[in-house]
């Protein structure tokens, strides 16, 4: 067996019982059999001179795209170790056998895409430094952001905000009017809404990306309105409110492209607001029924279980939106009020409650949607303004801690919706 062949044994010996970040800090000391001689094998942070018998591989990784610093990414050097850098990084990897070898990317956030060659061959040399480039584009991702509608600057646009930052972001315009009720995936990167643009005269729903790029109509029907976009939780579909001029309209489900629509609730009264449960086989809705006050009802993603949760004969309840883990229900009721609070139930619907208590007359709470971690709530109302001057106000799951987040004077702010993603 040549040297190089027991080298690299011994290297492979030693890397196998040791993961990258313990690597980092510490050298191992490997006797080798072969002749008098010992491998130091270092990582970037090592300080021990170079085995002169080895080469070195420099690894520099460059991000682009709407997010330039996602989660970090791993790699794998086939036959030696694995490694982890940041989204813009040099890495150096000391101490290599030479010989030829696999670099490949084994870990990267999902909205990430390799640009160079992956996977690729690394020769390394003797007591040489091979330079190794990585690109990566990342889509642009709205992390811990509230998006919502507002028209402080004249026209209705798509802007964000967080609780920590609660200065408005304006989602990059790209020449759409009338726009309402966004809806963020599951993975941050896209926004659906509602708008008349482009000629359409009826509502349709419309995707954009989270940059603002890529705009693009999904339900294209010139027959009906399609509203309320719902998100599948795994993000491949998204479920909708359609209905005819002057019908009532129904629960439609299609593909997160616009494909493969079809009717989900079918039914003669009017089926509102889809909320989809975590679980991915349930939706919520809120039915309007001639004569009978707003009612909360679920139904299987495949038309089938339809059963009503919430209802009554005096009680008006509507716009419901699961928790993150499907073990409460918010939404619009009027308990004890004839003014419309923020409500919560269990899952079931058992023991609805408000958790908001303004009962002022020309008031109301609207278009609640939940945190990502179901600690806290975003909705709209007007109870800091004038009756037609709206902000988006943020407070803890249990009522506790409201604060206004956009503070309008002589505009609004509406229809909130909290990124999935932390």
């Amino acid at each position: 067996m040549n040297q190089t062949s027991n080298n690299k044994q011994a290297f492979q010996a030693a890397n196998s019982g040791f993961k990258a970040n313990f690597l980092s800090s510490m050298c191992i000391l490997l006797w080798m059999f072969a002749g008098s001689q010992f491998l130091l094998s270092c990582s970037d942070s090592s300080s021990i001179d170079d085995d002169p018998t080895s080469g070195t591989m420099l690894v520099t990784v460059t991000t682009t795209g709407g997010d330039t610093s996602p989660a970090g990414y791993s790699f794998m050097l086939d036959g030696v170790g694995s490694f982890e850098t940041d989204a813009n990084e040099e890495y150096t990897y000391r101490n290599i056998p030479e010989g030829s070898y696999t670099l490949s990317i084994t870990q990267l956030s999902s909205h990430c895409s390799v640009t160079s060659q992956n996977p690729q061959t690394v020769q390394i040399t003797a007591g040489g430094t091979t330079n190794v480039s990585i690109g990566v584009d990342c889509k642009a991702i709205l992390r811990n952001k509230i998006v919502y509608l507002s028209n402080h600057e004249g026209s209705w646009s798509i802007y964000s905000s967080s609780v920590n930052n609660p200065a408005k972001e304006r989602i990059p315009e790209f020449n759409v009017s009338d726009i309402w009720r966004p809806s963020i995936s599951p993975d941050g990167t896209k926004i659906a809404f509602v708008s008349t643009a482009q000629g359409f005269p009826l509502n349709q729903i419309w995707l954009v990306d989270a940059d603002g790029k890529n705009f693009v109509n999904l339900t294209r029907d010139g027959q009906g309105h399609s509203e309320f976009p719902s998100w599948s939780p795994d993000g491949s579909q998204i479920a909708f409110h359609r209905y005819v001029p002057n019908g009532q309209g129904d629960i439609y489900v299609m593909d997160a492209n616009g494909s493969n629509k079809r009717n989900v609730t079918n039914s003669s009264t009017g089926d509102w607001w889809p909320s989809w449960h975590p679980d991915g086989d349930r939706i919520a809705f809120h039915t309007i029924e001639q004569g009978i006050p707003f009612y909360i009802s679920t139904i299987n993603t495949d038309g089938s279980g339809r059963q009503e949760m919430l209802k009554s004969g005096s009680i008006f309840f509507r716009n419901p939106s699961w928790s993150p883990d499907g073990s409460r229900l918010a939404f619009q009721c009027n308990i004890n009020s004839t003014i419309w609070e923020i409500c919560m139930s269990n899952g079931d619907g058992s023991n609805p409650q408000h958790i908001t208590n303004l009962a002022e007359a020309g008031r109301q709470h609207r278009a609640v949607s939940w945190s990502p971690d179901g600690a806290m709530l975003a909705f709209d109302s007007n109870r800091s303004g004038q009756d037609n001057t709206y902000d988006v106000f943020v407070m803890n799951a249990n009522g506790t801690g409201l604060t206004n987040l956009t503070n309008n004077s002589n505009s609004s702010s509406i229809f909130p919706f909290w990124s999935p993603v932390e």
